[in-house]
């Protein structure tokens, strides 16, 4: 190491954990390491972390280039400078966990914040340890025999992982999905007036969604990882596509920078539409006003009938916090728009300002003060065993994208 960490190895083993001023003796409190302080950890999750009065207490990061300096020019850093700062598995070990006694042991929790392709051989380290709290990055990992090994083991040793999801811990897909069942409430009940076989009319027109994402190729992940998994999330959340027993094969086409993914859904007349780019090209407009940007789509489209023109249900999800996590500098937004048929067409329009991040960290350490049993059944908690079936279709995702490149490649090469 060409320069010494904050904590250095030998100022953690010459003091007990008992001794230690950041470590809680309250019984509600865990005691949580960050692995991978990249741009998630750092300017995401860590702005969350480094907010006091919570059921977690940040007690050390685990990232291979993480310095003093490094850590001090991010917010958990100004706010947490006595957090531990370690550059492997061996030396978090070495000179932090193996000195807990085992009543600290079982409050300590993992949040893994790194690309799929790292999850697993990381995971399975803090596993073996002892650690029995983890929290999870979508995509979870890159393929479908790792995600399936991963949740034998989690079940057989009874640990609790929950799967980093924001909008999963949100009210607002509950009440999109309140609005389209209000709908179809509304259409079957006149449709059951007019035709005998209104049975047969599909109840939507069609889904549109859209996660993208500018220059997001300094992530080096592969599109259908990176964004996809949020599409999917909310997909399921608000009851449009139930990939528990959802058995076609969606129609799925792309690049290097892009995937897209059409679903056949029951009771949806033109499918579910489904775009992720990790190289967008953004708004000319937007992208003057704020140059200093990454700049995002995020939106949901609902089209209830065929003769729309715009969406009955529009979400824009993408919420932009300032620097410091606190304050919201662009809301995201729920539009609702009645029936274009009508004359005087009204929308109701709310502005999203809640911290999804915070939120899911507040029920997911909620959660973990549960027993094993109560932590899986709980709905309100994406632990890894529910997130199995879209993790899966991400999978599935992913070997047919791989697969449409590599034909295309092909058919490139012959042509020419």
């Amino acid at each position: 190491m060409t320069e010494r960490l904050k904590f250095s190895p030998n100022s953690v083993v010459t003091k007990s954990p008992d001794s230690q001023p950041h470590l809680s003796d309250r019984a509600s409190t865990f005691q949580t390491t960050i692995v991978g302080y990249g741009r998630y950890g750092k300017n995401y999750i860590g702005t969350k972390y480094a907010k006091n009065g919570y059921f977690w207490e940040i007690v050390s990061i685990v990232d291979p280039v993480i310095t003093s300096s490094l850590f001090a020019d991010s917010i958990l850093g100004q706010n947490q400078p006595q957090t531990y700062l370690f550059q492997s598995f061996r030396q978090w070990h070495d000179n932090y966990f193996k000195y807990l006694n085992n009543q600290q042991k079982a409050r300590q929790v993992i949040e893994i914040a790194l690309k799929p392709e790292l999850v697993y051989e990381q995971l399975m380290l803090y596993i073996d340890a002892g650690v029995k709290h983890f929290i999870l990055p979508k995509a979870v990992v890159r393929n479908r025999q790792e995600m399936l090994q991963i949740a034998e083991i989690i079940h057989k040793n009874k640990i609790k992982a929950a799967v980093a999801s924001q909008w999963y811990y949100s009210d607002f897909p509950k009440f999109i999905k309140r609005e389209i069942q209000k709908f179809i409430k509304e259409k079957t009940q006149k449709l059951s007036l007019t035709s005998s076989n209104h049975s047969s009319i599909p109840n939507l027109y069609k889904v549109e969604i859209d996660f993208s994402k500018e220059n997001g190729l300094a992530y080096t992940t592969d599109p259908p990882l990176l964004e996809l998994p949020h599409a999917l999330q909310l997909l399921s959340s608000i009851g449009i596509i139930d990939f528990n027993h959802y058995c076609s094969l969606p129609e799925v086409s792309g690049t290097n920078t892009f995937v897209n993914a059409i679903y056949q859904v029951k009771n949806i007349k033109n499918k579910v539409h489904v775009c992720s780019n990790i190289d967008m090209l953004p708004n000319p407009a937007i992208k003057k006003e704020h140059p200093l940007w990454d700049i995002q789509e995020r939106r949901l489209k609902i089209y209830f009938d065929e003769d729309n023109t715009q969406p009955n249900i529009e979400v824009d999800f993408w919420i932009k916090f300032d620097y410091s996590g606190d304050f919201a500098l662009r809301p995201g937004k729920l539009i609702i728009r009645d029936n274009e048929n009508c004359s005087n067409q009204e929308q109701l329009v709310l502005n999203i300002v809640d911290d999804q991040l915070l939120n899911m960290n507040l029920k997911i350490y909620e959660a973990f003060q549960q027993n094993f049993v109560d932590f899986q059944n709980d709905q309100n908690i994406l632990s890894l065993e529910r997130y199995l079936p879209i993790g899966q279709q991400i999978m599935l995702i992913q070997n047919i994208w791989k697969s449409f490149k590599e034909e295309k490649g092909n058919s490139s090469i012959i042509n020419n």
